[in-house]
């Protein structure tokens, strides 16, 4: 190792004065100072001309001084502070994780922050949960699949061409399957994660369907809000249609039987089939709503148009078109009611055999 002298006599060769002038005014220690002066006046001069604080790069020397960084990773990162320092705020949460996770991973999160508004612990997060993945240039990109979903969905992507370089995604499959892009994960980062969790799930395409006749060429105003609400209104709407196929079933059923029934019991049994299949017909066209708590009890119901029925029948202030939807409403609080009280039935069962398990036997007989 030079002496400090001998260091910033070779660093006023090689660097402007101007460039030398703020090395001193940066006042590196000496560890530093023999790591600029080791190498060419390239990159020396990053370290005149970075916008990190002294204390940062002596940071990052420590690192390479201890095997967590190699010279490559700290001219890289040297060379991208000459335009940006966004990663700065990070380079504790970065020294710290680099001791203990992932080398490969955590330096491309550190490098790709300083060029994204998303967060070290964020795109951390995103490459543990699958979103984002590091690529052989040591950035981070989003997940290849993830991205094609978004792109299938209409959602506009960007890519990186180079460290700071983005455009429009133009042709996708080009960009897939081109090893020099990537894509920008600072894009719609929640949106993306949100995209993330549910896209290998098994209602995937039919939802995926779903959002794309819904909101059309609109897609790019998703937000992980809507992207939940319509999720959820996609699996009632799915409800509201295996319910209006139970009550189906059930009234086809309910037909064929008294179709093999006397001539009396069928007249005796017009109304009864005049108001079922008005049932019927009402669910049918789902122009009412259900909360999904609601439509689980009503699909899980036997005999469920009987329920249905026998409630419109009791209701007798209401018989009207317009009022079968408070008749739905009422069964699924009727059956709700019931489920609970089965639920307590078993929790006091279980509690009774728990109290009997824990009380002490008692041994028989005695002492003779």
């Amino acid at each position: 190792m030079s002496t400090r002298d001998e260091n910033l006599n070779k660093l006023s060769e090689m660097l402007t004065p101007e460039q030398f002038a703020v090395i001193l005014e940066k006042n590196y220690s000496d560890k530093v100072l023999d790591l600029v002066a080791e190498y060419n006046d390239t990159f020396a001069a990053t370290f005149a001309d970075t916008k990190y604080k002294s204390e940062t790069v002596e940071k990052l020397e420590g690192l390479l001084d201890a095997g967590k960084l190699d010279f490559y990773d700290m001219r890289e990162l040297m060379e991208d502070s000459c335009s940006h320092n966004r990663n700065e705020r990070y380079i504790d949460t970065f020294a710290e994780t680099v001791n203990q996770e992932n080398y490969y991973d955590t330096y491309a999160v550190f490098r790709t922050t300083n060029v994204t508004d998303v967060s070290f612990d964020d795109m951390y997060l995103g490459i543990h949960q699958g979103a984002y993945e590091a690529n052989s240039f040591g950035m981070v990109q989003m997940n290849r699949d993830l991205a094609r979903e978004m792109n299938d969905l209409g959602i506009s992507l960007l890519i990186c061409e180079e460290y700071d370089y983005y455009s429009d995604l133009l042709d996708f499959e080009d960009a897939y399957n081109e090893n020099t892009y990537t894509f920008v994960p600072v894009q719609k980062h929640r949106l993306a994660c949100a995209i993330n969790d549910i896209f290998r799930q098994p209602d995937w395409s039919g939802f995926k369907d779903y959002l794309k006749a819904q909101l059309g060429d609109n897609m790019d105003k998703l937000t992980p809000y809507i992207l939940n609400d319509m999720r959820t209104k996609y699996h009632e709407d799915l409800s509201m249609n295996k319910l209006a196929d139970k009550v189906a079933d059930e009234y086809d059923r309910f037909i064929k039987d008294i179709k093999q029934q006397p001539a009396d019991r069928i007249v005796e049994a017009a109304y009864e089939i005049v108001q079922k299949d008005d049932i019927r017909e009402f669910c049918s066209g789902a122009d009412f709503t259900l909360s999904q708590e609601e439509l689980d009890d009503l699909l899980a119901a036997d005999n469920l148009l009987d329920r249905l029925y026998n409630k419109w029948d009791e209701m007798t202030d209401l018989h009207s078109l317009y009022d079968y939807d408070i008749v739905f409403e009422e069964t699924a609080s009727d059956l709700k009611a019931e489920r609970q009280e089965r639920e307590r039935a078993a929790e006091q069962k279980r509690e009774s055999i728990s109290d009997n398990q824990q009380k002490p036997v008692k041994k028989r007989g005695g002492a003779r």
